[in-house]
């Protein structure tokens, strides 16, 4: 007799390399691990936090290349990496109150949202665009706002941000 837990675990392992693969290259990981997490029966807040905890080492291995490569100026972005940090922690305490059914129940909705919003966006890529609003106001506001959703839910955050920025995203990213 085949063993599946040993069945579930390669599958999960598949799936974690294909979302880091998908990750590299366009972002949106999330919307791989999050389901398959789920249909292996690990609880919603579970899935989300197993996401977010994966997230990190990629999100924190990009930071370093491009800050190497002199594409993000660290010292600059840190006041903007705190205000994300706080709508992070603002969502992921926000996640952990809400009902594992509620949870369970926007999941699927959630993640076919933002993949058509990624589908559909027109002019959704890394060219600059035009500053709209000073870098201080944009973190002050968008910036807890995509770290609360974030900590809350999690997949296309980062690239949500970039697109949302009014200045470069090379910078924001």
């Amino acid at each position: 007799m085949t063993d599946i837990a040993f069945q579930l675990l390669a599958l999960l392992f598949l799936a974690a390399i294909f979302a880091g693969f998908v990750d590299s290259i366009a972002g949106g990981g999330g919307l791989i691990t999050i389901p398959v997490l789920l249909l292996a029966g690990i609880p919603p807040l579970e899935s989300i936090a197993t996401n977010k905890l994966q997230s990190q080492f990629g999100s924190a291995s990009a930071t370093i290349a491009y800050a190497r490569k002199g594409h993000v100026n660290l010292k600059k972005q840190l006041p903007m990496a705190l205000m994300g940090l706080v709508g992070g922690a603002a969502g992921a305490l926000l996640a952990s109150l809400v009902p594992a059914g509620i949870l369970a129940a926007a999941i699927p909705f959630l993640l076919v949202a933002i993949a058509l919003f990624f589908a559909v966006k027109p002019n959704l890529n890394d060219t600059d665009s035009h500053q709209r609003v000073t870098p201080f106001v944009f973190g002050l506001t968008v910036v807890p706002l995509v770290g609360l959703y974030d900590g809350l839910f999690g997949p296309g955050a980062a690239r949500s941000t970039c697109s949302a920025s009014c200045f470069s995203p090379a910078s924001a990213c």
